[in-house]
């Protein structure tokens, strides 16, 4: 299996520790353990999808002790169509496997009614 796209990973990451808590840190600890990634993204990455999320007026403190942290929609959404996306992906290719078995039977079934209708 080909691996998840980063960003991918790292929603995975902030929404499965949502309710534990999590830092920055743990999180690049975690996404360059699998993936080469600029500081520089991850830092836009965090700032984007955690702390100010589209849609919403303030940035949120995942840190705050005093509430537990709630991941955004979108980030939750994306994960959702990502698994969604790979799922639909293996679908297909077992239904193309199933066609083209199909369509074999089909053809030698057919070659079989031709040489039973030539031997007669």
């Amino acid at each position: 299996m080909e691996k998840e796209p980063w960003q991918i990973a790292a929603a995975r990451y902030c929404v499965l520790n949502s309710e534990k808590g999590f830092t920055k840190e743990k999180l690049k600890i975690y996404i360059n353990s699998k993936y080469k990634v600029s500081d520089r993204q991850l830092e836009q990455f965090y700032d984007e999808e955690i702390l100010k999320p589209a849609g919403r007026e303030h940035t949120r403190n995942p840190f705050d002790n005093t509430k537990k942290w709630m991941p955004p929609l979108d980030l939750v959404s994306k994960i959702t169509d990502y698994d969604e996306l790979q799922e639909a992906r293996k679908s297909s290719k077992n239904a193309m496997r199933i066609a083209t078995g199909s369509l074999i039977v089909a053809i030698i079934v057919g070659i079989i009614q031709i040489c039973i209708e030539i031997c007669k």
